[in-house]
């Protein structure tokens, strides 16, 4: 049955190819502009580094149910998303190297990486509002600071182009899914001057799946549930064709089942409120100096209901996590061309966030709060050099000053149920560290058909405040907190070029190495509490060498339909081991686990008038679950599709098919994939 669907749809896809073509995709070669690499427009031919759009076009057209789901077309970048729009976050790295923190993820330029866990809210931003994404790949922190490590990802949304437009969307899903949105937009601005902005709706629920594969199931196995709803606005006056003021407003709330019930009646669940607040203002002075401001509030509130069963079923506990953080800041930036060939760019960064959390447990008497603030403030310099049409030159210097203070944990009244043998309360020592990050990087256009660069830059990124502050129980055992934790660094060189031997036909390519230095990981400290829960601590391991490569292709085939394929390997080894006294086990030689060493993704996008369609294949290889490399999650392929039709301009309907082969494979956390999920939508323009 399964490949009868797949035939049917494939026979659908390729005769809309070979349908009328009167609807033109956006030719590959044309020329962008780019904000992320340089923090100034800039053209994207002219940038010595590996970056990827994600144009508006492309994201329309793309099986994704959210924006996360995207990234999955960029190749050296794993998405690990395993249980769909079920799964709490979503993991998204890049360039071999673990965790989501150490890609440093902006919107509109602002980073939406917390200070508490370094994870992202990719529900926050919905598709319909987001007019491009960039992705910029290797160490950046020379402009950028902390977090950008392996790469960056900025999410920009749109500006309305039309005085007003809106549409209303019903959704119906697997799962028993239902959901709706409404978007509104509109723009004011004449002769340069005046009002734009938009409004954006979503709120999406559903029954459901049970994620413990079947043969381990019990009675206590529920579905995993998931009732949202999100909210973002922008608004925003252009006083005159150079100056321009902006404020974006994202709201976001949930509420999801986490499989478990036994005696309470939601069994257990999780909560969680975000709210993001962004200004950004830019104008270009008298003397052609432009000036660039903006500054963010990001509150997160986090709320966990847990009830569990030991493995005897002797022993319940049901306890309540309560987590609040803050993240703010100004980024201030200035740019001036001096000369015909130099463009200079200085600026400052600011930011702070803090951490404030507790767990509450309810069938004893513990109580475990724990809390702490890490502060920073950054000074950079870069020069972009333009040598005729040949040589495009980037030089960048930054310095970084990081601050931990006010750091603390109490533990009243302990049990066997936390792990903790007394009552005690600990401030932590204040801590601090600075960081100098260079980065230089060179690009030669050997015709206009092929070109090369070359680059060295260095990544910096402190701890976590949950890795410092953070001791308490976790899925994988007992995790201990580090306040000692020092940052990592990562010195990353690489080259690679762009060919295009037809107007139709482009190839891009990158080689590159990474040593990370007092690189963080995960470790066992040989430790047991409870007689079954290992106690694990974030700890500075030594070095970690990555290497690997990354090729991609993208063929314009007819005017209407466009194929875009990569493969990506990536070799992360612990090359150097000085945990052992902690740990008692030497990890050096073993590779970085949840790192798939090789990734394929192949794409078919078509559009005409009669119904715009997309095929997806992505393929994850063999990873390692654990640190001591002792257990994979198998390699797996999901196929995707797409089918759109409008009509009139004014009604709209979309399928999305995601795993259309009912793939269902087991995750790091031995959770179930969904499998086969749909997403039918129709709408209404105006």
């Amino acid at each position: 049955m399964n490949k009868k669907i797949l035939i049917i749809f494939i026979f659908t896809f390729f005769t809309n190819i070979l349908n009328a073509q009167d609807t033109i995709l956006k030719n590959i070669f044309l020329k962008d502009v780019i904000i992320l690499s340089t923090r100034t427009n800039s053209k994207l031919e002219n940038i010595p580094a590996s970056i990827d759009v994600i144009a508006k076009e492309e994201i329309e057209n793309y099986p994704s149910t959210n924006i996360d789901n995207l990234l999955q077309s960029v190749s050296n970048v794993y998405v690990n998303r395993s249980w769909g729009i079920f799964s709490k976050n979503s993991s998204v790295t890049m360039r071999g190297m673990d965790g989501t923190n150490r890609v440093l993820v902006l919107y509109n330029g602002i980073p939406l990486n917390k200070t508490s866990g370094g994870g992202i809210n990719w529900y926050m931003i919905q598709p319909e509002t987001v007019e491009k994404i960039e992705v910029l790949k290797g160490s950046n922190s020379a402009l950028y600071g902390n977090n950008a490590m392996s790469g960056i990802i900025n999410i920009i949304s749109e500006i309305p182009k039309e005085k007003f437009k809106g549409n209303f969307k019903l959704l119906y899903g697997g799962y028993q899914t239902f959901g709706s949105s409404i978007h509104l937009s509109g723009n004011q601005v004449r002769n340069n001057r005046g009002w734009y902005w938009y409004a954006n709706g979503f709120w999406r629920k559903g029954d459901g799946y049970i994620m413990v594969p079947k043969e381990t199931r019990d009675s206590n196995d529920s579905k995993l549930g998931i009732n949202e709803f999100s909210s973002d606005a922008q608004l925003g006056y252009q006083f005159n064709e150079k100056t321009k003021l902006t404020v974006n407003y994202n709201f976001y709330t949930d509420n999801r089942s986490d499989g478990i019930k036994i005696y309470e009646k939601e069994g257990g669940f999780q909560k969680s409120f975000s709210n993001l607040g962004m200004l950004n203002f830019s104008t270009i002075m008298h003397n052609g100096i432009l000036f660039n401001a903006k500054a963010f509030y990001h509150y997160d509130y986090f709320w966990q209901h847990t009830e569990k069963l030991n493995e005897t079923g002797d022993t319940y506990k049901m306890y309540d996590t309560d987590q609040y953080s803050n993240d703010m800041g100004l980024w201030l930036n200035v740019t001036r061309n001096l000369g015909k060939i130099n463009k200079l760019t200085l600026g400052a960064d600011f930011k702070h966030g803090n951490m404030d959390a507790e767990d509450i447990y309810r069938t004893s008497t513990d109580n475990v709060k724990r809390k702490g603030n890490i502060s920073f403030a950054a000074a950079f310099l870069q020069d972009e050099i333009a040598i005729g049409n040949k040589w495009n030159i980037v030089a960048a210097l930054r310095y970084d000053y990081a601050g931990f203070n006010s750091g603390s944990i109490v533990v009243d009244n302990p049990s066997y149920n936390t792990g903790f043998l007394r009552s005690f309360a600990e401030d932590y020592p204040s801590n601090h560290w600075m960081s100098l990050s260079p980065k230089i990087s060179a690009k030669y256009n050997f015709s206009n058909k092929v070109d090369m660069y070359i680059s060295a830059s260095k990544g910096f990124m402190p701890a976590t405040l949950d890795d410092m502050c953070s001791s308490r129980k976790i899925t994988k055992g007992f995790k201990e907190a580090n306040p000692q934790l020092k940052p990592e660094y990562v010195f990353t060189y690489e080259i690679g070029n762009t060919y295009k031997p037809t107007s139709k036909l482009m190839f891009e390519s990158s080689i590159y190495f990474s040593e990370g230095k007092d690189f963080q990981y995960f470790v066992a400290t040989g430790e047991i509490v409870d007689n079954t829960s290992i106690v694990l601590k974030r700890e500075n391991i030594g070095k970690v060498n990555i290497a690997g490569f990354e090729i991609s292709a993208k063929y314009q085939w007819f005017k209407n339909t466009l194929l875009k394929c990569n493969y990506t390997y990536n070799h992360s080894e612990i090359v150097e081991f000085n945990a052992l006294n902690e740990t008692g086990v030497n990890l050096k030689g073993k590779h970085i686990a949840e790192i798939p060493a090789h990734q394929v993704f192949i794409g078919l996008f078509n559009r005409n008038k009669w119904i715009n369609s997309s095929i997806i294949f992505n393929y994850v290889g063999e990873q390692w679950v654990d640190e001591q490399n002792s257990a994979t999650i198998s390699d797996h392929f999901t196929i995707d599709l797409r089918l759109y039709r409008e009509w009139n301009k004014r009604f709209t309907v979309s399928l999305d098919l995601q795993n259309l082969l009912d793939d269902e494979f087991i995750d790091k956390k031995g959770g179930l994939s969904p499998g086969r999920y749909f997403e039918l939508e129709i709408g209404v323009k105006f």
